[in-house]
């Protein structure tokens, strides 16, 4: 097996706004790599579209020229890169669907959350305490869980846990919590689907005074 395609290796750079209080995501410097398309096979193809993934081509790259890069170049097309297989002679192989169908997810946050945690801060008595400090604001989707009947007595609706899916990024941890229209939520499980670093899904709890 020849690599004689050339196909560029992206990774992503999280930038937070200390004026805004807002994340954005810029693309980092382009990596040059050799490679081999291949088509996407069938078996792989069924699985990814039962995880709501669509892959559209897969290359082979050597294993020691990835870096965790989340995205590829080639022929001008920007690809997210959502599975990785080490395969024989030291090769790696990269399952990759179009970024345009990943940013059709994306367009779904369309709300925002807080991300906030507790830190010791030092008064001006030198007495240290714990206040709690907003980390970011970033794109988010909030779904309010409902359950019960449908009739008017019986109707039940659960309001205090909600599911959030937020942009991925590194470093959100259990012990944060999130606001929500000014409403505290504590995190309870995070998840990131199929580990595409696209996404986090926050399963999170209001906190009722």
């Amino acid at each position: 097996m020849r690599l004689s395609e050339v196909v560029h290796l992206v990774g992503l750079i999280y930038v937070s706004s200390s004026i805004t209080g807002i994340d954005t995501i810029i693309e980092g410097e382009p990596r040059e790599s050799l490679a081999e398309k291949r088509s996407i096979r069938q078996s792989e193809f069924y699985e990814a579209i039962g995880n709501a993934l669509r892959p559209t081509a897969t290359f082979v790259i050597w294993v020691d020229e990835y870096r965790g890069e989340p995205r590829l170049i080639h022929d001008g097309i920007t690809y997210e890169i959502i599975r990785t297989f080490e395969i024989k002679n030291r090769k790696l192989e990269l399952v990759c669907q179009s970024l345009d169908d990943v940013q059709t997810n994306l367009s779904r946050l369309r709300d925002t959350v807080e991300i906030w945690h507790i830190a010791l801060t030092e008064n001006s008595m030198g007495e240290v305490s714990p206040a709690a400090e907003r980390l970011y604001t970033v794109p988010a989707q909030v779904q309010y869980k409902g359950g019960g009947t449908t009739g008017t007595e019986d109707a039940i609706e659960t309001i205090n846990d909600l599911t959030v899916i937020i942009r991925y990024k590194e470093g959100i941890t259990p012990d944060m919590f999130l606001m929500i229209d000014g409403v505290r939520h504590d995190i309870r499980y995070i998840e990131d689907p199929y580990n595409r670093h696209e996404t986090l899904v926050l399963q999170v709890e209001r906190v009722t005074l």
